[in-house]
């Protein structure tokens, strides 16, 4: 069986986009709950880092996609 780069460049995409998205929000829901077990502020911290790290993975999936989008308009 042989396979198509053009697959494997799919393949190699989707799972960096899964990583690029979670990695961000698992870190700032880990650092705001940490936090906020430092100085015993409720869920004050988790809120803000969960909302920060939600934002910076939307802006991982922009930086991608530009940079898919520029790639494919250079192929062209």
């Amino acid at each position: 069986m042989k396979f198509d780069s053009n697959v494997l460049k799919s393949l190699s995409l989707i799972s960096q986009v899964g990583f690029l998205m979670a990695i961000p929000i698992i870190g700032c829901i880990l650092f705001g709950n940490f936090l906020d077990g430092i100085f015993d502020t409720g869920a004050i911290f988790l809120i803000v880092f969960t909302i920060l790290g939600v934002l910076s993975a939307f802006r991982n999936l922009y930086v991608i996609a530009m940079k898919g989008s520029n790639r494919r308009k250079k192929d062209s």
